[in-house]
């Protein structure tokens, strides 16, 4: 049993944690929510956050050989029909050094008193953003057993330049990976030593490998805090029951996420919902959702649906996974949406608050014996409309109520009030109903 070592004296004793997410670097054109990145950090503050948790631009900021890789040119996933999508709705086009807006961004953290928890989609969702053919072709033909190592070595780079700016004392923590459990291009594939572009575009995924992730994990975390011993490092998990396996040894934080299985995923997954999945009667790759064979789903979109042939036609780079929501989404209409979450979500209450308190006691019991400090950073309602309203319900807050108190009550250090509250999420940003129901948050959090 480790006996329990608080966060170091200077970062705050709770954390409330803004999730910023990878489209801080992408959504920055004229007029989109990151332009002027200041402004983000100013107004996040103004909300009640004191921690923002965003991607750190690892494969971008440096070259595999430890060069500035300069201006980077971002692209937008599936142009002119992603105005409705969570995290990757940006324009797109926008060229810059990602190195140098990092940089600014710890400055600004200072500047704001905001924490920041350093974290990394790469391997995830953030390849798909890249503009540029060579990147995209270098970042995946890494090999999967140098995957972790090589964000490893990323991460080295980039903190020496922090520390060289005297701004480390600004990260809340590090986390070598963002959900580390549930990111499988990450782990090497059965008989197949190199990885392709095609591979990942094509979300190929195999049984997870805890066993393996631990080990390479451990190494990485265990490099990094000989590095960088002011700082906690740990890795990120997609779920609590995942601590017992995949959380390396040397970890100093338990952190993970909670989606809950409320009426946005069963929108999307459920057995009685719009069939927005491979596995729905009807469905092939090549046609897309079968619109007549599901009421719900008929019942839902606008009257002028784009083609699914012709929307796939607009981007050729999004993971397969992404292709069936962001054509929903692009084709739904928000306040049929909004209407039957709201007429519906009381019959998945009883199952959120089973699955709530499940998961919060599933990392309280991991985490306590281990002294180690707990945090959710990410999740609750399962990925709505960039334009619904339902999270600005009633009903849509109560699970997101429900989640951060939970966490509260046992003790957590940081705590996520909800994922759908943040600079580019327009409509819920600039409502003064919103921002009270945040900031009231925000106080019950961190204890005021």
């Amino acid at each position: 049993m480790r006996t329990k070592t608080p966060p170091p004296s200077h970062l705050p004793a709770k954390l409330s944690i803004c999730y910023w997410g990878w489209d801080w670097l992408t959504a920055v054109g004229a007029g989109e929510a990151y332009e002027d990145l200041d402004r983000a950090m100013r107004e996040t503050k103004e909300r009640g956050f004191n921690c923002i948790r965003p991607d750190m631009g690892l494969g971008l900021v440096h070259d595999a050989q430890g060069r500035p890789r300069g201006k980077v040119r971002f692209r937008a996933h599936f142009p002119g029909a992603n105005s409705n999508l969570q995290c990757i709705n940006t324009r797109g086009g926008a060229e810059y050094d990602v190195r140098r807006r990092v940089l600014h961004m710890m400055e600004l953290a200072e500047k704001y008193d905001l924490y920041v928890i350093g974290t990394t989609w790469l391997y995830q969702d953030m390849v798909s953003d890249i503009d540029h053919e060579g990147i995209r072709r270098e970042v995946t033909a890494v090999p999967y057993n140098d995957r972790i190592a090589t964000l490893g070595t990323w991460w080295d780079w980039l903190l020496r330049e922090i520390r060289e700016h005297g701004l480390l004392h600004r990260f809340a923590f590090v986390e070598l990976v963002n959900e580390m459990d549930c990111t499988s291009c990450i782990w090497p594939r059965e008989g197949q030593e190199k990885p392709t572009y095609e591979d990942w575009f094509e979300d190929k995924t195999v049984p997870l490998q805890a066993e393996w992730l631990r080990r390479m994990a451990d190494r990485g975390v265990a490099d990094l805090r000989r590095k960088y011993p002011e700082l906690l490092i740990t890795v990120d998990l997609a779920s609590a029951n995942r601590l017992g396996d995949c959380l390396p040894e040397d970890a100093q934080v338990a952190d993970h996420h909670l989606y809950h299985n409320s009426v946005t995923m069963d929108v999307l997954f459920g057995e009685n919902g719009a069939g927005i999945h491979p596995g729905a009667k009807g469905f092939s790759w090549q046609t897309g959702p079968a619109i007549e064979e599901n009421a719900l789903l008929a019942s839902l979109l606008r009257k002028d649906v784009l083609n699914w042939r012709d929307f796939c036609k607009r981007d050729t780079y999004t993971r397969h996974m992404w292709r069936i929501i962001a054509w929903f989404y692009e084709n739904l209409d928000n306040e049929k949406y909004d209407d039957w979450c709201r007429a519906h979500c009381h019959e998945f209450r009883e199952r959120v608050d089973a699955n709530v308190k499940s998961t919060i006691r599933t990392a309280a019991d991991f985490a306590e014996p281990r002294g180690l400090p707990l945090v959710v950073d990410e999740g609750y309602l399962f990925f709505p409309p960039l334009n619904s309203r339902f999270i600005m319900s009633h009903e849509g807050r109560w699970g997101e109520e429900l989640a951060a108190n939970a966490a509260v009550e046992a003790g957590y250090w940081g705590v996520l009030p909800t994922g759908y509250f943040r600079p580019n999420t327009p409509l819920g940003w600039y409502d003064d109903g919103q921002c009270e129901w945040i900031l009231n948050l925000n106080r019950r959090i961190l204890g005021k």
